[in-house]
């Protein structure tokens, strides 16, 4: 998908193009632009999608790099932020699918760590017995299934 396609479907969003009118050339350079700064934002946080990151100007007809599963997360979040400029409302679904695709987002690009539970790691709110406080030990650990977990010298599974 380029870069066009993707600032064309922002302003689709937010109603400046339609059935019956397009935005100027000056009105998608700028959504590039704004597209571009909210991507760069997103990528310092951790977010990165695979975004092709201009030399200089954005132009339309260069290549995004955003995977098809991002699409929803990018366009509509970026219709919210471009909004104001072009001092349009957004409609209420707007948000709520900005929501659902960031979460996507999220899902397709954490990675969960290994993890290794202290051997005196407490057991929950009933800390303590008859004979003192109750923790984990190497022979009680979960396993989860190859997940993080080993009981095997006490060492992290990596997948």
């Amino acid at each position: 998908m380029t870069k066009g396609e993707l600032a064309s479907r922002v302003l689709k969003l937010i109603g400046v193009n339609s059935r019956f009118a397009e935005a100027d050339p000056g009105e998608t350079q700028d959504t590039l632009k704004y597209m571009e700064d909210w991507i760069l934002a997103n990528n310092a946080v951790g977010r990165r999608i695979g975004y092709i990151v201009s030399d200089g100007e954005p132009q339309a007809t260069e290549d995004s790099g955003i995977p098809g599963w991002a699409v929803m997360g990018v366009t509509n979040s970026v219709a919210m932020y471009v909004a104001p400029y072009f001092e349009k409302m957004i409609h209420p679904a707007i948000p709520r699918n900005a929501s659902m695709g960031m979460q996507t987002i999220a899902n397709r690009t954490a990675e969960a760590e290994p993890v290794q539970y202290p051997g005196r790691f407490p057991r929950g709110q009933g800390n303590h017995g008859l004979y003192g406080a109750k923790y984990y030990h190497p022979y009680e650990r979960v396993i989860t299934h190859n997940d993080f977990l080993s009981d095997e010298n006490d060492t992290p599974v990596t997948p």
